[in-house]
């Protein structure tokens, strides 16, 4: 339970408005999230009364329980609902990015107050080094619960010669990912084929 309920907590709204829509595009997130995100707040005020937030209910686990059956009804079985794409604090996660596809990570809801760190790092993989020249872009976005304004945090391109073992670390302040959601996208560039074997970890503190 206590897995579920963290990495549960995550999606409950991820959406946009506070930035403009070039930067929206960074984190590659599907315009009808907006609706779904009006759709979830109406969904707590029926919980917790006509001047409750989202993080009203998030903070509650029996409200939030019921917001994440919400959050899947809505999805479906779409990319955004809660499962194996979820990010999940303090692990490690590792894959292969085969241009020109993507993955994308979405965390749990980070609790007002903290802060977060992102962490890639291209690893070491059991493939020859030549089919491992793929481009990885980087984007990080935050998308707050109670507004659903979504800022473009940072981008980091990986090129096609970036040692094994190169890396890089965002770090957050409370005030930019405090109650909010992150969204990470890892967008595979380059010659269809070409392969950027990654490592992903994401820390809240």
């Amino acid at each position: 339970m206590k897995r579920s309920l963290l990495a549960i907590a995550l999606l409950l709204a991820v959406v946009f408005a506070a930035i403009p829509s070039t930067n929206a595009q960074n984190c590659d997130i599907p315009a009808f999230v907006k609706d779904m995100v009006k759709k979830l707040k109406d969904e707590c005020k029926k919980l917790e009364g006509p001047d409750a937030e989202t993080s009203t209910c998030t903070a509650k686990r029996d409200k939030l329980l019921k917001m994440i059956t919400k959050w899947n009804e809505l999805v479906g079985n779409s990319p955004l609902r809660l499962g194996p794409r979820d990010m999940e604090f303090g692990v490690v996660q590792t894959g292969t990015l085969v241009a020109p596809a993507n993955r994308r990570f979405v965390s749990q809801i980070i609790e007002p107050g903290k802060g977060a760190s992102i962490t890639v790092t291209k690893r070491e993989a059991t493939i020859p080094p030549k089919k491992t020249k793929g481009i990885c872009v980087v984007n990080i976005c935050a998308v707050d619960l109670n507004t659903g304004a979504e800022t473009s945090l940072a981008t980091h391109t990986f090129d096609a010669n970036a040692d094994i073992g190169a890396q890089v670390v965002k770090t957050f302040s409370a005030s930019q990912v405090g109650n909010k959601v992150l969204i990470v996208l890892l967008d595979g560039k380059g010659g269809v084929g070409d392969r950027f074997p990654y490592s992903f970890k994401s820390t809240k503190d």
